[in-house]
């Protein structure tokens, strides 16, 4: 599989994700929709509830096999980051967490496939509080 192949396998699973509406998760390098852009055209998140961004990591590739050629697996991490405007609870995070733990983890497509599913509680940033959902993945 290429990269390519990787990202718009990763990004249409994402946008078949009905945990939150699609208009709240920031895809990579996507246009910003007008709405979320501020008078300097800088990002400007929800002004209320619950929004993500998907970032795809990659991990080193190496060769799994030869046969007429050699076969080569790439593996990396899902990370879809989960953002509330601080001291509004967590619940919803940890909500939309198991929604998205549900929706990767163990999926598979061609030869995509995803395996488990983690938390990170990455805490309050500048008035939000951020949990990550990591999905690790490999193709090939």
């Amino acid at each position: 599989m290429t990269y390519e192949q990787i990202r718009l396998g990763i990004v249409s699973r994402m946008r078949t994700f009905t945990g939150i509406a699609q208009d709240r998760v920031f895809y990579p390098n996507a246009q910003v929709p007008a709405q979320n852009l501020d008078t300097s055209g800088a990002f400007k998140p929800p002004a209320t509830g619950l929004w993500c961004r998907l970032s795809i990591g990659h991990a080193t590739a190496f060769m799994a096999g030869m046969a007429d050629q050699p076969y080569t697996r790439k593996p990396g991490i899902i990370t879809v980051q989960c953002f509330a405007r601080a001291q509004t609870g967590i619940s919803g995070l940890n909500q939309l967490a198991d929604a998205l733990e549900a929706h990767f983890a163990y999926w598979s497509s061609g030869e995509l496939e995803c395996i488990e599913t983690s938390q990170v509680d990455a805490g309050e940033f500048e008035g939000f509080y951020q949990i990550n959902v990591n999905t690790r993945f490999r193709a090939g």
